[in-house]
């Protein structure tokens, strides 16, 4: 019952902290309350509702396939994604999805599963990332990665490691909970709230750095441990992590993202992330995550 009520104050605290469709991302009023009305069942776990929502959404703003010179353009910018190497879920998938009106492409990452959720009836951990080219579309001009339903703005030195890793951004990936974060993650900040599973770790409220934050994580999970663990769905699984600070943060294990791109040919063209991905590429379930970030619609392109 303790978890059940803790999975349930962190959904709460995330659904408030979340905004899944800024309105400047689709030009079909329509479709955006049907793709909502898709999220919010989707949610709530009453799949059959979100698939009949969905559809509706995409039969208003019908996606895409791929161009030859839109597989190229996101195969072009597909982030080069780091993991610690003894995190205990492979990535199981990788989409992405190209905006088409504007320079936006948000890349999915489903790994095996979330080292606190056995049972949230998930058969994977949906992460993402997205990137805004130049109108010309040659270069990063910036990009935002999903964190536990925060969106974190890569900083200036970030998108400049991109360029010269021949435009292909950076990011890294927490041991087993898989928060995604920009390189040069270290320079940014967040304020922790109720929603967080560290929360008796952290300052509750009140801005820290990241690295503060990713500290409270290690510690929580080195010393009390994974949420659930009499779950009997998370057998084999580790209870702690086992190792320093320093194997915490050893970000040298790649995952081929570009490669499960070209060879799964999860790619479409639409403004609907979360509809296209549950009824055009996925048949087990995801969870609903931010369609496009207001930040992008903020800085226009």
């Amino acid at each position: 019952m303790r978890l059940w009520s803790a999975l349930l104050l962190a959904i709460a605290a995330f659904a408030q902290r979340q905004s899944f469709t800024a309105p400047c991302a689709c030009d079909s009023e329509q479709a955006r309350q049907a793709n909502q009305e898709g999220i919010d069942a989707h949610l709530k776990k009453r799949l059959e509702e979100a698939s009949i929502a969905y559809t509706k959404a995409l039969r208003l703003e019908p996606p895409r396939e791929v161009s030859a010179s839109d597989r190229e353009l996101i195969l072009r910018f597909a982030p080069r994604v780091f993991t610690t190497p003894n995190d205990p879920f492979p990535l199981k998938d990788a989409a992405a999805v190209l905006h088409p009106s504007r320079r936006w492409i948000a890349y999915h990452f489903f790994w095996e599963d979330d080292i606190d959720f056995p049972d949230d009836n998930d058969p994977c951990d949906h992460e993402l990332m997205w990137v805004r080219l130049d109108p010309a579309g040659q270069r990063v001009q910036a990009y935002f990665t999903y964190f536990h339903g925060r969106i974190l703005e890569a900083p200036a030195a970030s998108v400049q490691d991109a360029a010269q890793h021949k435009g292909r951004p950076a990011i890294v990936v927490q041991w087993g909970k898989h928060g995604s974060m920009p390189l040069h993650w270290r320079e940014l900040s967040l304020i922790a709230d109720a929603g967080d599973i560290e929360r008796k770790h952290l300052p509750v409220n009140s801005r820290l750095s990241l690295e503060a934050y990713n500290r409270a994580t290690f510690e929580k999970l080195s010393t009390v441990g994974r949420q659930a663990q009499d779950s009997p769905l998370s057998r084999g699984w580790p209870a702690r992590f086992a190792g320093a600070w320093s194997d915490f943060t050893d970000f040298s294990a790649a995952a081929d993202v570009a490669g499960m791109l070209r060879s799964r040919d999860m790619m479409k063209v639409s403004c609907l992330n979360n509809a296209v991905i549950s009824r055009h590429f996925l048949r087990y379930n995801f969870a609903a995550k931010t369609e496009w970030p207001a930040a992008l619609c903020e800085k226009g392109n």
